[in-house]
């Protein structure tokens, strides 16, 4: 396909020769027929034998090969691929080896893959896809144009038990979960459902692999969480906010709108709106590397007053 019908039917301007481009490739790889992209100018001065890249605005303007430009490179380099023969993790269809109840209901060109199972009363929303092994329990409501991934199980029984001087005696759950219109959520997931009520997933939300969202959580809209992030029961997450990989949040906690949590963060306490904070446990981003950094000072601190305490001695 030549250049310049690739940034037609990608919507995207183009610069340079109208070059031939029969594949997509990483700068290292790409061969002579392929296209690559940049999103950083860190990137420019790599190798690369591609015959031409995909850019953003700001970079255009510097590179030397054919060039598309798109204010999205990494998202028009995937679809680039598809356009040009690569196929993408896909199902179609209800699977014959996938378990449905005959009382779920299903919207318009929902896929269900193999051995993914759809529990009693679930309602799922058009053009929704249910990878192999996945499990919606009873009763949840999954939006349209949503993506469940291999192995994520939502509305199982939420974590809750109370001692009573003989045992753990657990705490019945009776909640569901609603998640919201185009949300993707990663392989070996769980989001439990809600001791009362639901617990809730927001439009847009991206939820990376390997996330525990515990019950009765509210996430809110175009939410960004991270692999192996913990969250506790009865957290609000509201929109926009970032929750770093191996982030920990304490129970009845709220992360603003648009806050940022670094990985590995423990959270005790509530984090305002538009604030990044990172550290364990949790605080403001800046007062942690201010902390940090005294702290790497300290051996060299403390072996300055040994010399001064040794010097002083008897005196």
């Amino acid at each position: 396909m030549l250049l310049s019908a690739l940034a037609e039917k990608l919507n995207c301007r183009y610069h340079g020769a109208d070059v031939a481009i029969s594949g997509v490739a990483s700068l290292g790889d790409a061969g002579s027929g392929d296209i690559s992209f940049v999103a950083e100018k860190r990137y420019l001065d790599e190798p690369t034998n591609a015959a031409a890249l995909i850019a953003p605005v700001k970079l255009a303007d510097q590179i030397t090969l054919p060039c598309l430009v798109s204010d999205t490179p990494a998202v028009t380099t995937g679809k680039a691929a598809l356009l040009l023969g690569a196929r993408a993790l896909a199902v179609s269809g209800i699977h014959p080896r996938a378990c449905v109840d005959s009382s779920a209901q299903l919207g318009v060109d929902v896929a269900v893959g193999a051995l993914a199972v759809i529990g009693a009363d679930v309602v799922i929303g058009d053009n929704t896809v249910i990878h192999a092994g996945a499990v919606i329990h009873d009763r949840c409501r999954i939006g349209s144009n949503c993506v469940i991934h291999s192995n994520a199980v939502i509305g199982g029984e939420g974590f809750g038990y109370e001692y009573d001087g003989q045992g753990h005696q657990a705490i019945i759950h009776v909640g569901t979960v609603r998640i919201d219109d185009d949300v993707h959520i990663g392989s070996g997931t769980t989001v439990d459902r809600a001791r009362f009520g639901a617990t809730v997933i927001g439009q847009g939300t991206r939820i990376d692999n390997l996330v525990q969202i515990a019950h009765n959580v509210q996430v809110g809209r175009h939410v960004l969480i991270v692999a192996k992030a913990g969250i506790a029961g009865s957290v609000v997450i509201e929109e926009g906010a970032v929750i770093g990989g191996q982030v920990g949040i304490a129970p009845h906690l709220t992360i603003g709108a648009g806050a940022q949590i670094a990985s590995t963060t423990g959270l005790a306490n509530d984090v305002p709106a538009g604030e990044t904070w990172s550290g364990w446990w949790g605080k403001k981003h800046r007062q942690n590397m201010l902390e940090l950094v005294a702290l790497g000072k300290l051996p060299g601190f403390m072996r300055t007053v040994t010399r001064f305490m040794q010097q002083h001695e008897g005196k």
